[in-house]
């Protein structure tokens, strides 16, 4: 506040001076202040990955503005997407990082990069735009050219407590079996597996990503018992895309086969018929392609039923609204931003890190 007041005072003291040396008075033009021309980017497309995430994504350069008081300019990196850089509130949206005085550089590191691209909606691991334009402040703000960059960010996920599920669908690898997860610590864990045709469906829960030393198996009518031994197999009744819990307070499980759709008044069928999702077992992805309206709203529901659906929370993640271990919560639904034909995804393969993806064709 004190610079800013400092700068104030220095441009008013000018004006003064340049008033008092003048015999007669004339009209005060305030002189224009401008970027000379548009930044420079170190790159125009990036894809980003978690492994990197340390290291230098983006280098952005400006060329200085001259005001007509000497004194330090403030400069700051605006960021945001191509749709947000037009109209009457534009740029509204945008991220904003001050780099600091009479700076003509800064970067971007590859998280710090993905967070902000994320943030402002692109999803992971696909490619998207973003705008980028510098902001100069000393009594009054200049605005450069924005530069686009196509950026492809990753998905970050959570690490919970977890329990290793090995079994006839994979090929009895411990090594590269499939988790569930206790999401809150609390012993109650869960996950989504997906079990293909042709085997015998049978599974087993490990303690440790090793065959040994704790496992649990099936005790009969939804009981778990530690199983460390050969035998006590699960089996799932047939092949399916299934929701697996545990309960190691209680020692319970649930089994129960899911197939997904949405529902709403945003969809075709409205509130009264579900919009059916196909299921891709080489991305372990649920999706489907639709009319939808930005009037109305959707739910992902599973079995066309009110037993097992997903709202999203207020940090905009799904949340379970309905399910048959957890009380109800009255979630907020998903929306779309305008009339069109959507590819809308649902990925449901990494426990406790539920994600989702709606792509305007």
């Amino acid at each position: 506040m004190n610079r800013h007041i400092s700068r104030c005072l220095a441009f008013a003291i000018t004006l003064l001076v340049c008033v008092a040396c003048e015999k007669d008075p004339e009209l005060t033009v305030l002189q224009k202040v401008l970027f000379t021309s548009a930044p420079e980017v170190s790159a125009t497309s990036l894809v980003l990955t978690e492994e990197n995430a340390e290291g230098q994504a983006l280098n952005v350069t400006w060329p200085e503005v001259k005001y007509p008081v000497q004194a330090p300019v403030t400069y700051s990196i605006q960021v945001t997407l191509p749709a947000d850089t037009i109209g009457a509130n534009a740029w509204k949206n945008a991220f904003e990082k001050e780099i600091g005085d009479d700076a003509t550089t800064a970067s971007f590191t590859v998280k710090e990069l993905n967070d902000i691209a994320k943030n402002l909606g692109l999803q992971a691991d696909a490619e998207g735009t973003i705008a980028i334009r510098v902001k100069a402040y000393l009594d009054r703000e200049a605005y450069s050219q924005a530069v686009v960059v196509k950026v492809t960010p990753y998905q970050t996920f959570t690490s919970y407590p977890a329990l290793w599920v090995a079994g006839d669908f994979q090929g009895w690898n411990i090594e590269s079996a499939p988790t569930i997860v206790s999401v809150n610590d609390n012993g109650i864990y869960e996950g989504y597996i997906y079990i293909p045709a042709g085997g015998t469906n049978e599974f087993k829960v490990y303690a440790q990503p090793n065959w040994e030393p704790v496992s649990y198996g099936d005790g009969g009518d939804g009981n778990l018992i530690e199983a460390n031994f050969a035998g006590a197999n699960f089996q799932a009744p047939s092949e399916g895309y299934y929701l697996f819990s545990v309960n190691l307070n209680t020692m319970k499980y649930m089994l129960m086969k899911t197939s997904w759709g949405m529902i709403g008044g945003a969809t075709p069928g409205g509130w009264d018929s579900d919009t059916e999702m196909t299921y891709n077992p080489n991305n372990q992805t649920w999706s489907v392609t639709a009319n939808m309206t930005a009037d109305g709203s959707f739910k992902f529901r599973a079995n066309k039923a009110w037993l097992l659906d997903f709202g999203i929370n207020g940090d905009g993640k799904l949340a379970y609204a309905n399910h048959p271990w957890l009380d109800y919560v009255d979630q907020p639904q998903l929306t779309v931003p305008q009339n069109g034909n959507y590819t809308i995804t649902l990925d449901l393969h990494v426990p406790g890190n539920y994600t989702y993806t709606i792509k305007k064709n």
